[in-house]
């Protein structure tokens, strides 16, 4: 828990700056990528697709479950998606294979992956721009259904325990976002995030040290 919260604080001083406001928040990317969210979000209230959506989602869920357990060296023998729920079948299990379809965007990953393929041979005319709007709907679509399949007692948090899975779904999300951040934009440094990081680390450890004889 205190990582989430230095590592949010330092994420909000970051973006919060006014040479990062000016670059990022006025941006035509930015514009984009909230009309891509406000597009996946209207879809989801409006009730469109939601079946196939929902279908897509449990899809990309599985499909991360897998290649994870390959990436750990494991193997699969089955594996099973519909809208009633999914499962996959494999003789190895951990906290990274158990957690990481709750922090991987699947489809964000594989729209990321097309376009860099599709860019190697055709020069897309705006592909920023509508990669960026893109990945905001996709992303935006990770988060809803997420968080809509989170409450739906899932066996895959309680593997490690729900409070805790919890908690490293929420760390493991803003360290992607940062690292994201950090990607797209000229004006945030992963050097200079990670120097200020560290320096709210020690900041609440100072804090906590003051507190320690209040109660002793």
């Amino acid at each position: 828990m205190p990582l989430c919260f230095i590592t949010a604080i330092t994420l909000m001083k970051e973006s919060g700056e006014e040479r990062i406001f000016q670059t990022i928040w006025y941006s035509t990317e930015l514009l984009c990528f909230i009309v891509g969210i406000g597009s996946m979000i209207s879809w989801f209230i409006a009730g469109i697709a939601n079946d196939r959506l929902l279908y897509l989602y449990v899809l990309g869920h599985e499909m991360t479950h897998a290649m994870f357990v390959y990436v750990c060296g494991g193997r699969i023998s089955a594996i099973h998606f519909s809208t009633e729920g999914g499962y996959v079948m494999t003789n190895k299990s951990n906290i990274l294979i158990a957690l990481s379809p709750y922090f991987i965007p699947f489809w964000s990953a594989v729209l990321i992956s097309l376009h860099s393929f599709v860019s190697l041979w055709w020069d897309i005319p705006a592909g920023g721009l509508i990669l960026t709007g893109l990945l905001g709907f996709t992303w935006t679509f990770h988060i809803i259904w997420t968080v809509w399949m989170i409450p739906k007692d899932q066996p895959d948090l309680k593997e490690n325990g729900t409070f805790f899975s919890l908690i490293i779904i929420i760390f493991a999300n803003l360290v992607l976002f940062t690292l994201i951040l950090c990607a797209t934009s000229r004006e945030v440094q992963l050097s200079s995030f990670l120097f200020q990081w560290w320096n709210n680390f020690l900041d609440l450890g100072e804090s906590l040290l003051r507190l320690v004889p209040l109660y002793s």
